[in-house]
């Protein structure tokens, strides 16, 4: 809450209307890893929709009934995977004053001009564990396939500054300063090996989504450092989804095909519930919000083949269906949707109209991957990656909190087997975005309120390295 704290008792007239008038993004992800903010990456290169181990309760779960041909057939079977991913994400944002910026203060530059950067590291953590019986296979998991926290550098310039505390957050802070944003499943699935040659498969998801960020804000939704305050959001709530896949051996222990279904969080729009903590100047207000999203469902589908016992290859990809992210409404604890026109203003006549909306307009995107894996000998295999993204995020509301590149990625690991009952694998892969230049591109201070927020026009960067390590356990 230090942040919420900065700004003089100059401001504190502007609370209520800031409240009600400004806009722009108070959401923020920390390091997509595939298109928008998704960063399923557990598993590594052996997390995929034709996967037999725990991760197959979210990629696809017919394949938990499915078995690894490295292992000894058996009755029963009980497999426990563990799996931790550590992200380090360099990112920049630099902006050029438009004609739609506020003046700086005299004397004061960059102070809504500059570059913004950020070093970040994250983790994430993922476990499952499955149960075979002859043909049934079932499984339960906890994972994090969407989100993350980020949280960006200051301005030294401004530090201490006796006239204009608000510019030592960054130039970035009028879309996000710091927070977190992220939606954690905790899923069950049940699958069945038909005649030993096809396994079909499907899950249940009970999904904690949680925002909690922290922003500049101003009344009229523009980036006047005379008039900014600060605003905190926090919302959390819990959705429903479900997953079905089916794989198909093509050729016993040689092929395998595999396609699987991911719906929405809440098969439709959310509502996260919580709270709107403003402050200006020392005084403070606080309102009771939902927020509404539609995040994305998913289409997978892949194939793995094993033309010799030492090597195996792979190709899989997914479309996601971003184009359900048309916005992130707050609205008061008593509305029920958010009614705005293709302006961004609120639909006349409205009762308990929205108190904030983020335009988003994001489409569809999808990415292909391909890999393989070499066994020097059974109990050491060595396997590498590659792959590309495409992005879901269109240069008109591309802005700091919720950045997406087109990027390729390269991966390299090893794993090691002990027997029938161990196995550990330790990977990295990195991620090279595109850089992305959106100046003069940005129609978010064309909007009208609740909608309008500081042009978010400037040069994107981004690189990310991702280490994965996981270990599974059979018996």
């Amino acid at each position: 809450m230090r942040t919420l704290n900065k700004l003089s008792r100059r401001h504190s007239r502007w609370l209520v209307p800031a409240i009600l008038a400004s806009g722009g993004s108070l959401f923020l992800v920390e390091d997509a890893q595939a298109a928008g903010f998704a960063t399923a990456r557990f598993g590594g290169e052996h997390g995929h929709p034709t996967t037999e181990n725990a991760t197959a309760i979210y990629y696809n779960p017919a394949g938990i009934a499915e078995d690894s041909p490295d292992l000894e057939e058996k009755d029963w079977r009980v497999k426990v995977f563990v799996d931790g991913t550590l992200a380090l994400r360099w990112a920049s944002w630099s902006h050029v004053a438009s004609a739609t910026d506020a003046t700086e203060p005299a004397g004061k530059p960059a102070a809504n001009s500059g570059e913004a950067t950020l070093f970040n590291v994250a983790t994430a953590p993922m476990i499952g564990a499955t149960f075979q019986i002859e043909n049934f296979g079932f499984g339960l998991g906890f994972f994090v396939p969407f989100g993350g926290a980020s949280s960006w550098d200051k301005n030294e310039a401004y530090q201490d500054d006796p006239d204009f505390a608000g510019p030592y957050d960054g130039p970035q802070r009028w879309h996000t300063i710091d927070g977190t944003l992220r939606s954690l499943y905790i899923s069950a699935a049940a699958a069945y090996d038909i005649l030993d040659r096809v396994s079909i498969g499907a899950s249940f998801n009970m999904i904690r989504s949680e925002v909690n960020t922290v922003r500049a804000r101003e009344p009229s939704g523009s980036n006047s450092v005379s008039g900014e305050g600060r605003a905190l959001i926090d919302v959390n709530g819990w959705n429903a989804s479900f997953g079905v896949g089916v794989i198909g051996e093509v050729a016993k222990n040689k092929v395998w095909i595999g396609m699987s279904y991911q719906s929405q969080p809440g098969l439709g729009d959310m509502a996260l519930n919580g709270t709107l903590d403003s402050n200006y100047g020392g005084n403070t207000s606080q309102d009771n919000i939902k927020l509404i999203q539609a995040l994305p469902d998913i289409f997978r589908l892949g194939v793995r083949a094993r033309p010799i016992k030492t090597v195996e290859m792979r190709v899989f990809g997914d479309y996601t269906n971003w184009g359900t992210f048309k916005s992130q409404c707050i609205i008061p604890e008593a509305a029920d949707d958010c009614p705005v026109n293709e302006d961004g203003s609120t639909v006349e006549g409205t009762e308990n109209p929205p108190l904030v909306n983020i335009v988003r307009n994001w489409g569809p995107s999808f990415g292909i991957r391909g890999g393989g894996s070499y066994w020097v000998v059974p109990e050491i295999e060595l396997f590498l990656g590659g792959g590309y993204d495409s992005n879901a995020v269109p240069d008109s509301t591309l802005e700091p909190a919720l950045t997406d590149f087109q990027k390729a990625s390269l991966a390299g690991g090893l794993r090691f087997q002990v027997g029938q009952t161990f196995a550990m694998a330790l990977s990295y892969t990195h991620l090279f975005y595109i850089e992305r230049d959106t100046a003069g591109e940005s129609v978010l201070p064309e909007l009208q309120q609740p909608s309008r927020t500081p042009d978010a026009g400037g040069q994107y960067n981004q690189t990310l390295g991702v280490i994965n390590t996981n270990i599974q356990l059979s018996f």
